[in-house]
């Protein structure tokens, strides 16, 4: 296979890094591609040309990843609502057809069972799996799920609930929720951090907690 250049390979592949942008929401396009191409091209330094894996996929996730990085560092994350409905559906598909194969099925039986393009079974699984897998890489963070639910074990479909949860809330609630649970500031640190009463910081966060709760509820 013949190297190619940087150029080459972003005009090869560039329809990738902007579907896959596609996939966020209510963040600048424009650094996200970038960041996108980033990825990319540490995807293809890595690649092993003999591997089974396709590159497209195997790109998959360092330009996810990236770009996940970037717009997590702004604590901004937004992911299409439909990536996280599609991944939530193949859990419970997964679940069924292991009992009816007597095996983990694959994604093209995924796929077949969903009446899905493998493509976009693909993709899902991905995506879903690089946010759990990069949010579990924080160092000595609580999870939401345990301080909020209580709960010391977490499965990845309840993962994308929690999240999804979480991008419901107005942008005031998920700084007040993100700062009391990831970053596990007191309720004084962070009424001195946005400008606010200790009081006014108890009352948005137990309003976004039970927010939280009945969404994942519904």
């Amino acid at each position: 296979m013949i190297k190619l250049t940087k150029e080459q390979l972003s005009e090869q592949y560039k329809y990738l890094v902007y579907k896959i942008a596609n996939h966020f929401y209510n963040v600048e396009k424009e650094d996200l591609i970038q960041a996108g191409f980033i990825g990319l091209y540490n995807a293809y330094d890595n690649y092993k040309q003999n591997a089974n894996t396709k590159f497209s996929t195997f790109a998959f996730k360092y330009i996810f990843g990236t770009m996940y990085k970037q717009v997590n560092s702004a604590r901004s994350l937004k992911v299409s609502r439909d990536i996280l409905s599609l991944y939530k559906s193949i859990e419970l598909a997964r679940s069924k057809l292991a009992q009816r194969l007597g095996k983990i099925p694959n994604n093209v039986e995924l796929a077949m069972y969903l009446e899905k393009d493998v493509t976009e079974i693909d993709m899902a699984v991905l995506a879903a799996q690089e946010i759990i897998s990069l949010d579990d890489d924080n160092d000595n963070q609580r999870s939401y799920y345990e301080t909020i639910a209580e709960e010391q074990s977490v499965l990845p479909d309840e993962k994308i609930d929690l999240y999804d949860s979480i991008n419901s809330l107005d942008d005031r609630e998920q700084k007040i929720i993100r700062a009391r649970y990831l970053k596990d500031m007191t309720q004084s640190e962070v009424a001195k951090k946005y400008n606010m009463t200790q009081v006014m910081v108890s009352r948005y966060e137990k309003k976004a907690v039970e927010k939280m709760r009945n969404y994942m509820t519904v």
